[in-house]
């Protein structure tokens, strides 16, 4: 029986640079240690649990073996892709997370002590490494819009404007005139359900609803009901992004859906440099960006889709009506863009107006 004991510490270092000016002075020290994982022969502790971190961050991870006889190698494997086989003699070694994505990741640490393996894994998350610029608006145009919707998706499609609205026994999908602010056509959605987000793909509308799963698809050219279908989460917002659908679910996560089948094809984990971004809602794709409403804030986030990092922030407090500037029901939420006029309009749930705007970077 072996009686001499086995101690193994790495010790994981963060090497960042004080460039952004998001860190504090005490985060702007030299290399910091953060966290240290132990082994002790068979036990192994993850302390580090959970952790945040930041993208682009360098990780150092250095050994102290007091019999390295006994240790014939450590692997490190993020993601289930082996970053390596390290010798004992080696004693540190470090990887890079620029690649990284914001979001969860699995990290593995595997010792190999003759021959025999020890294996254990956390999950830590990391946030964007960008700094998102600050936007405000300026109005260009202001529009009449009914107080009696409560509005869930806005969306132009060939100079025609259509608005998704919410609430039980009142949630519809509506032809508007943006002149008078009134429904040219609208459909009615059954009252046991809470109508959210539309997208137009050819010639339907699909509009979806909350915790009833199901979507409503309807001919944009006259409004009838064409089929309904089930799907798997919860609905808030839905945009076009390229062949394929944005979704929102009110998380921090967006999902690719295949229009035809509805089969989400992955997600995407959003981040700003802070924290996970939550509360996702009514979507709008612009200029190859994703355009999302923050639930219960008077602020839009526009989304980097490829690598969920939000690169901006626009701030609507100076437009949003003072009665509805503290409320958690007549928010914000309706985003549409006029893409053979590239002009953006906003407005919120039973605003009595609906504005064109510009931004401009503060």
């Amino acid at each position: 029986m072996l009686r001499r004991k086995l101690y193994l510490v790495f010790l994981v270092i963060f090497l960042f640079s004080c460039e952004n000016d998001n860190k504090s002075n005490t985060e702007c020290s030299d290399n910091h240690i953060v966290e240290e994982i132990v082994f002790k022969g068979k036990q192994i502790t993850f302390p580090f649990n959970g952790g945040e971190f930041t993208v682009g961050d360098t990780i150092k991870v250095t050994s102290e073996d007091v019999d390295s006889l006994l240790l014939d190698s450590v692997a490190i494997i993020v993601d289930g892709k082996n970053l390596g086989n390290y010798s004992a003699k080696e004693n540190n070694f470090s990887f890079q997370t620029s690649d990284f994505h914001p979001g969860k990741h699995i990290v593995s640490i595997e010792s190999y002590i003759k021959s025999q393996s020890n294996r254990t894994s956390v999950n830590i998350f990391f946030k964007s490494d960008i700094v998102p610029k600050e936007y405000k608006a300026k109005i260009i145009n202001t529009y009449p819009h009914s107080t009696k919707s409560y509005t869930q998706g806005l969306t132009f499609d060939n100079g025609k404007l259509y608005e998704g609205t919410g609430q039980w026994g009142e949630s519809a999908l509506k032809l508007i005139d943006l002149e008078s602010g009134k429904a040219i056509d609208e459909f009615l959605l059954p009252t046991k359900v809470f109508g959210e987000g539309i997208v137009v793909v050819g010639d339907e509308i699909i509009q979806l609803t909350w915790q009833a799963r199901k979507a409503f698809v309807i001919n944009k050219h006259d409004l009838s009901l064409i089929k309904t279908f089930i799907y798997d989460t919860e609905g808030w917002g839905i945009t076009n992004y390229g062949d394929n659908l944005i979704m929102s679910d009110g998380s921090h996560k967006l999902y690719v859906v295949e229009p035809n089948t509805f089969t989400i094809i992955k997600q995407i984990e959003i981040f700003d440099n802070i924290r996970a971004i939550k509360n996702l809602n009514e979507l709008e794709f612009i200029d190859g960006k994703i355009y999302a409403n923050i639930y219960l804030t008077n602020k839009i986030v526009i989304i980097n889709l490829e690598t969920g990092k939000v690169e901006a922030n626009i701030d609507l407090t100076d437009i949003t009506p003072k009665k509805y500037r503290n409320e958690n029901d007549n928010v914000l939420n309706g985003i549409a863009y006029n893409t053979e006029e590239k002009k953006l309009y906003v407005t919120g749930k039973r605003w009595d107006k609906l504005f064109e705007i510009e931004l401009i970077e503060k």
